[in-house]
């Protein structure tokens, strides 16, 4: 179980922006597309940023974390703000086995199963698992956004328009909807254990247009987590966002 807690954490919390400063890696993808003529300006408007209207989520669903050699399935039951994150993994009859809480600075993980707890700073340049993550919030990637500052090109095809930020991250975005279709990172050998995220299924939920189902895969590609949401509210009072450790748990922080 603390091998999938991790993987979960790793591959579907991890939802995000991070530093500017890896290697460029280049897309063959958009080297034959045409630039486009629309402005930076115009693109960010097209794209649904619900930063100031969605302030909270709460919701459950399922998880599929696919690996060479094997799959499981998890259950998956969160809740988050702006700030942090609060996640509870379950097998498939139910039974708990582990939480995640995320916060600005850092991340707990407690595994219920193997009575184990560790406190990871978010920006721990020393571990590789987590070492470039800067932001780990389920609410930013339900609702990935982009700053207009971070374009550096638009590329378009008939379908799609294709915006690559400073840092060579590639943003795949619907000319009919404008909303999110794909993330490729510029993954460079200090970067986050996921190279491509893929949204599908998006839905209209109390006014929000929003994606039922998240695939990211690993830096290799070789592993992937699909996490399809089968309830969500947003919007709404969310319970204490804490993990009880127990008292004869030590907290080891890495």
């Amino acid at each position: 179980m603390k091998q999938i807690i991790y993987i979960i954490f790793l591959s579907i919390l991890s939802a995000v922006l991070l530093s500017a400063c890896s290697t460029p890696r280049e897309f063959t993808a958009v080297e034959k597309l045409e630039r486009a003529e629309l402005d930076v300006e115009e693109l960010i408007s097209m794209i649904p940023d619900y930063r100031n209207e969605l302030q909270t989520i709460t919701g459950s669903g399922r998880a599929l974390v696919s690996e060479p050699g094997g799959s499981e399935r998890v259950m998956l039951e969160f809740h988050s703000n702006r700030n942090e994150s609060l996640m509870t993994v379950r097998n498939n009859v139910g039974i708990e086995g582990g939480q995640i809480y995320v916060d600005s600075d850092s991340l707990l993980i407690y595994n219920r199963v193997d009575r184990t707890a560790e406190k990871v700073p978010l920006h721990e340049g020393r571990l590789s698992s987590v070492g470039s993550i800067a932001s780990i919030n389920i609410l930013d990637l339900i609702n990935y956004t982009i700053e207009p500052g971070q374009i550096d090109e638009i590329f378009e095809d008939r379908s799609y328009y294709y915006a690559i930020l400073q840092n060579r991250t590639q943003i795949k975005i619907s000319k009919q909807n404008g909303t999110i279709v794909e993330v490729i990172h510029s993954t460079s050998l200090y970067d986050a254990p996921y190279s491509k995220i893929e949204y599908e299924g998006y839905d209209s939920i109390e006014g929000f247009h929003l994606p039922r189902r998240i695939t990211i895969f690993s830096r290799d590609e070789a592993s992937r987590a699909t996490l399809l949401v089968q309830r969500l509210q947003v919007n709404t009072e969310l319970p204490e966002l804490a993990i009880v450790v127990p008292d004869n748990i030590p907290i080891q922080r890495l």
